[in-house]
């Protein structure tokens, strides 16, 4: 920060109205309509000559104001003394006007996702007709009303996306300067249900029997296949869809997760490092895989486009471990490409709706309920750390399993005879 002369000190001590603000000049004007003065940052270092400019700017300024030309058009007013400011650029900027240009500017990181997330908000908005207005117009009551209407429709975490993204859209103005306050600060925070900001409330897993029911349900071996890999792995099914041979090490009994698979058909790295990882396989899942060969193994290679960050993408040929009926790459990251068709299977199964993603949870679920630790768990399905690990599954397995503290009471042989014994254990002493 520059240090002020003492000549300059004084001189700043003697110019009302100018003051530092963060080493640089400010300017505060009293306006007819405001009680407080309105500030305004010259960018200009406390020179003694910088001083004088400012000094002779704020008596142009209040000249203007004390003749009425601000009361006869703010906008002129402030674009005459601030021509280089783009919040008073007489060109008006509309909402539309930055999505456009937040869409640009990030054209070359966005995931396709993220762009169709993008399209949703538009959807959203177009009703309510704030597109086309000057972005300076709208306020956070504007914001509540288009909230309030999407979640007549929407679930909350889904509207609660929707803003996050076009907040980063508002942010655009912030960063050109062309707003000074985001419409974001005075919106109130949305409360989410309790089934919705719970996420241990989502997890309802497959039992092995279940399972069982619905391969049995299953019409084709292509479907029977990738079913049971998911359930006997956690992967994620385009994490499953993109695997190729090449990723996989059946004697050393590893699948190296390297890719996941687009809602655009094309193949991308993980989002996080974590993403990124060797999963071991257990003996179910390499049976399936050794059938799996049987039917994939021997198709010849084809070309693979991985989509990277930055618009740039490489060839790679790559044999998948899964392909569709006609033997061809799937191009949709979900397990069954119509919903409707899931559903059936679970009806002929017999089973509750439940979606496919469960088959993840079930792995996850089951492979704690036998012991295995958070931080294993985690790097198996591909999480930082064993947070989200403990976040989600902790609260189900001590709901599922009520004699776990009897299980850790008698691996310590610590167990206190006055406490009523588990059925299981009861059963265990009998058959001794």
């Amino acid at each position: 920060m520059m240090k002020l002369t003492t000549k300059a000190a004084r001189l700043l001590d003697a110019t009302p109205g100018v003051h530092l603000h963060h080493g640089r000049l400010r300017l505060a004007l009293k306006v007819p309509g405001r009680t407080a003065p309105v500030r305004k940052s010259l960018g200009l270092l406390p020179t003694e000559a910088n001083i004088l400019y400012a000094g002779n700017k704020l008596s142009a300024m209040k000249i203007d104001v004390q003749t009425g030309n601000f009361n006869s058009d703010e906008a002129a007013f402030w674009h005459k003394h601030f021509p280089n400011d783009p919040r008073h650029n007489i060109v008006n900027r509309t909402l539309r006007d930055y999505f456009d240009q937040y869409r640009e500017s990030r054209k070359f990181d966005l995931a396709h996702a993220s762009l169709r997330g993008l399209e949703s908000v538009v959807s959203l908005l177009e009703p309510h007709r704030l597109l086309d207005r000057d972005l300076r117009d709208i306020n956070h009551r504007d914001l509540e009303r288009v909230r309030n209407a999407a979640l007549t429709t929407r679930k909350s975490s889904t509207v609660q996306l929707y803003f996050t993204q076009l907040r980063a859209v508002i942010d655009e103005a912030i960063k050109d300067g062309y707003l000074e306050h985001s419409p974001f600060v005075r919106l109130r925070k949305l409360r989410q249900s309790s089934m919705e900001s719970d996420p241990t409330d989502a997890v309802e897993p497959f039992t092995q029997a279940e399972l069982g029911r619905l391969l049995a349900a299953c019409k084709s071996e292509n479907a029977r296949q990738m079913i049971g890999f998911l359930f006997w792995t956690g992967m994620r099914p385009g994490e499953m869809k993109a695997l190729a041979w090449e990723d996989v090490d059946l004697d050393a009994g590893t699948a190296r997760v390297n890719y996941n698979l687009s809602r655009a058909g094309y193949i991308k790295p993980p989002k996080t490092k974590a993403g990124i990882r060797t999963i071991d396989l257990l003996p179910a899942a390499v049976t399936i895989l050794r059938r799996q060969r049987e039917l994939t193994y021997m198709l010849p290679e084809r070309r693979d486009e991985v989509r990277l960050l930055h618009n740039k993408s490489r060839i790679e040929l790559r044999r998948r471990v899964f392909l569709n009926p006609d033997n061809q790459p799937h191009h949709n990251p979900e397990l069954f490409t119509s919903h409707k068709s899931w559903t059936a299977l679970l009806r002929r199964a017999k089973l509750t709706h439940r979606e496919p993603y469960q088959l993840r949870h079930s792995y996850a679920s089951m492979m704690l309920m036998i012991g295995a630790h958070p931080a294993y768990m985690a790097k198996q399905m591909g999480h930082k750390d064993w947070g989200m690990i403990r976040m989600i599954y902790a609260k189900w397995v001590a709901d599922e399993n009520p004699n776990y503290r009897d299980e850790l009471a008698r691996k310590l042989e610590n167990l206190d005879p006055h406490v009523t014994p588990s059925v299981t254990m009861e059963r265990e002493a009998i058959g001794k």
